[in-house]
């Protein structure tokens, strides 16, 4: 089974050790996107020092980057400015606590989609990617599906980077589902480039993080896909609270393992 991710919780550090350990995982860390601490460079400080502080080996621990209104395509320059600065802030971070991979959303709103729009996400979009590559060598640099409404434009970006080996995917599986009912294109189409996945249930109605088995995800169809098109690929069990993670980890690893 592929390597499973829970998301610490900051406030309860040791039982999100213990738990790690128990079942094997990895975290991504949620505590860098909010633009409060990443303003606040003591609080950033702060948590970088409690996480270090654990003795746990970061090396294949990922984080979530910042993504709130960031858009790195927009025809502001302020805008772009602003939104650079973020990711290389979330870059930076991941640099000082070793990490492997940084995820952030790629922010394409389908309802602009054209050709004048899609060729700045595009082209922007990559800009900055070949720059953190280079700036952060090693790290990687996955891109998350939000508002897509089809796996076209991410599919597409990958394309271009297919020669920039800290580039890859994250399949955020709720957000696919919530967007588009046809789960196996989403896989098959982002499997080449697919490194990391996010995983919670809903009810098709908003994306509430539910643990699996909670909503109405048809996670039988999920194990299927994942074990034919991307076995290797890392899977966080995207809930908060420990509780749930702990429930989302019993009813995760019964499906992955049929």
């Amino acid at each position: 089974m592929s390597r499973l991710y829970m998301i610490p919780d900051y406030f309860n550090l040791q039982a999100s050790v213990e738990l790690a350990k128990e079942h094997g995982l990895c975290f991504e860390y949620n505590d860098f996107f909010f633009p409060g601490v990443l303003d606040n460079p003591d609080a950033v400080q702060e948590r970088i020092d409690a996480y270090m502080a654990l003795g746990r080996d970061c090396s294949e621990d990922t984080m979530h980057g910042a993504f709130f209104d960031v858009t790195v395509f927009s025809c502001d320059p302020k805008i772009r400015e602003v939104s650079r600065l973020r990711m290389r802030q979330s870059m930076e971070i991941a640099k000082k606590m070793g990490l492997r991979a940084v995820i952030f959303h790629g922010n394409y709103l389908p309802f602009l989609r054209g050709k004048g729009y899609d060729d700045l996400w595009v082209s922007y979009t990559e800009d900055i990617v070949r720059k953190l590559a280079e700036e952060y060598p090693g790290i990687g640099i996955y891109m998350e599906n939000m508002f897509d409404d089809t796996p076209d434009m991410l599919v597409k970006l990958a394309e271009n980077l297919s020669a920039v080996p800290e580039f890859g995917l994250c399949l955020d599986y709720a957000h696919a589902l919530l967007n588009s009912e046809k789960a196996e294109l989403w896989v098959q189409r982002m499997a080449p480039y697919l490194r990391h996945m996010h995983v919670n249930d809903h009810r098709f109605e908003s994306d509430v993080h539910l643990v699996p088995g909670d909503g109405l995800t048809d996670w039988d169809e999920f194990a299927r896909l994942k074990e034919n098109y991307v076995p290797e690929a890392s899977v966080l069990c995207e809930v908060k609270g420990l509780d749930d993670v702990r429930r989302s980890l019993k009813f995760l690893e019964n499906v992955l393992e049929k």
